[in-house]
């Protein structure tokens, strides 16, 4: 049976888990007396994200740029490119296959020929970000564009509506909680890429991201370093799937159910 979470359970238990998680850290690492370049404890992360706190906070800005670049053009293209799918016929059954099959190309591949083609530098690590994010948005959107319940689409056509009121009337307001899905997906993936584009791409004139800075660590075997900037690149990711998270609240809380399932996973 289940019982409404209230809001001190939101904050409480995720508070307790955590220092659990943090003890259990502690313990392994005693037990099996694991030295600080094998596994550092919570305190040695904290004492380098201080140390480090310059060099990381260029890092995380480099990779913020990056990963925002390559998000906003993945929502932009991706929602337009929906639209055009959603549109025409003929592209639904010759190009949205395409969409479905690019999805599976590993991206490591795909950072690798970017960076080939574009050198190292922030065009390169915004390019592998909008890939990464670019055909979940898609592949969601064009799903919930055609996923109106079909007597409201034989409502707007005994009405007469013409196909672009039906697109823009219907099947896009439809479609938002199916959009919001891949933005949020995009978002999630939009850091993995940036970083991933940033240990392929290497460094600049003005130094590289948190990606760069993870290679320079496991280099100087600065594995406290290494999980330092690995957090940050975990908080940049929790603020774009939260913003993405926020401005669906905003769009849908009055009209549509899926907001549950964001907020209360029971």
């Amino acid at each position: 049976m289940n019982f409404p979470v209230t809001y001190r359970e939101y904050i409480a238990w995720p508070l307790i888990f955590g220092a659990g998680l943090i003890a259990l850290w502690y313990a392994v690492k005693h037990a099996f007396a694991l030295p600080a370049y094998t596994l550092p404890a919570p305190h040695e992360v904290l004492a380098a994200l201080r140390d480090e706190r310059g060099v990381l906070a260029r890092a995380a800005f480099a990779t913020a740029k990056g990963s925002l670049t390559g998000f906003s053009a993945a929502v932009g293209l991706g929602f337009a490119l929906s639209l055009l799918i959603a549109a025409f016929r003929i592209l639904r059954i010759g190009l949205y296959p395409y969409v479905i099959f690019m999805q599976m190309v590993p991206i490591i591949a795909t950072a690798a020929i970017i960076v080939t083609w574009l050198d190292a530098g922030l065009p390169s690590v915004a390019a592998i970000a909008f890939l990464i994010g670019f055909f979940p948005v898609v592949a969601s959107t064009v799903a919930g564009l055609h996923s109106v319940p079909t007597k409201q689409v034989e409502l707007f056509r005994l009405y007469k509506a013409r196909p672009w009121q039906e697109l823009f009337l219907l099947r896009v307001p439809s479609s938002l909680p199916y959009f919001f899905t891949g933005a949020k997906i995009a978002a999630t993936l939009a850091v993995i890429g940036s970083v991933t584009g940033e240990i392929f791409a290497g460094s600049t004139a003005r130094g590289g991201g948190l990606g760069f800075m993870i290679l320079i660590y496991k280099s100087s075997v600065n594995t406290p370093g290494i999980f330092a900037a690995t957090l940050l690149c975990c908080i940049l990711g929790f603020l774009f799937v939260g913003t993405v998270l926020l401005l669906k609240r905003m769009l849908l809380r009055k009209w549509h159910d899926s907001l549950d399932t964001d907020f209360n996973p029971l």
